[in-house]
């Protein structure tokens, strides 16, 4: 009896004390609570690189060229942010956008700006200057532990640098084990343009069923449609998303929708 609670007492003690895949590595996490200091991504129209400074300026160059093309003035409150052209090529008008701080990535949503140049350069995702250090950290920690935050981080800076090849695969990766996320369904729609229409329209449908006030679901899923020559579809979606918050589109999809928002 004895000697069975001893073998028992081993048995126990090298079960609780095996450390775990995650504390045998050292993970050095971005700080998530500062959006400060310098950014990067690739815009529909090129390379952006955005500089925030401590003062409240933010200088935007436009080809990440090392140029300085918009001088701003910004405002973070809570979960938002305001933009204020100074100089450059400003908009008139500010803009304000929802802050997403995730650490490896910061992502701005626009929530109230009629400016299409800044809302183009401006919306997405957004990595640090080192994101190929923090990527090569993502792989080791991925290839050692199964916690798919860290697939989702890494998806999401292949995104803001257009990698969508590899943004989708970590996407279905992800999506194969957590499928109620709606983000991530919009994430790895916005992966499959130009070619994968059918695809955008299955993403946003999983999307809307699964958060129906995404105003980005239903303008991707616009998109789809009418690049699938589903117009009316593509122009009702726009609408919805108009709706929602995204007024840009009125102006932006005007001259594809008008006779379809005329008849309404």
């Amino acid at each position: 009896m004895i000697a069975f609670s001893i073998i028992l007492f081993y048995i126990c003690k090298e079960t609780t004390s095996k450390p775990s895949p995650e504390s045998l590595l050292k993970i050095n996490k971005p700080n998530d609570s500062s959006i400060i200091g310098i950014w990067k991504h690739m815009s529909p129209h090129g390379p952006v690189k955005i500089n925030f400074k401590e003062n409240g300026v933010v200088e935007t160059d436009l080809g990440d060229n090392n140029s300085v093309d918009v001088i701003s003035n910004y405002v973070v409150q809570a979960d938002t942010i305001k933009f204020i052209d100074k100089d450059g090529k400003s908009c008139p008008n500010h803009g304000i956008y929802k802050i997403y701080h995730r650490g490896y990535t910061v992502a701005f949503d626009v929530l109230d700006d009629l400016c299409n140049g800044r809302i183009k350069s401006t919306s997405g995702f957004w990595v640090r200057p080192n994101h190929m250090e923090q990527i090569s950290q993502l792989n080791t920690i991925i290839e050692k532990t199964n916690d798919i935050e860290y697939v989702l981080h890494r998806g999401r800076m292949y995104l803001a640098l257009s990698k969508t090849k590899l943004a989708k695969k970590d996407f279905d990766t992800y999506l194969k084990k957590d499928s109620l996320n709606a983000k991530v369904f919009i994430h790895r729609a916005a992966t499959r343009f130009p070619n994968g229409l059918k695809g955008i329209v299955y993403d946003c449908n999983r999307a809307i069923a699964l958060d129906s006030t995404d105003k980005n679901a239903y303008f991707l899923r616009g998109l789809a449609y009418y690049g699938l020559n589903e117009k009316q579809k593509g122009c009702d979606d726009f609408q919805k998303s108009i709706d929602l918050g995204f007024e840009i589109l009125k102006q932006a999809e005007y001259d594809k929708c008008k006779e379809y928002w005329q008849n309404e």
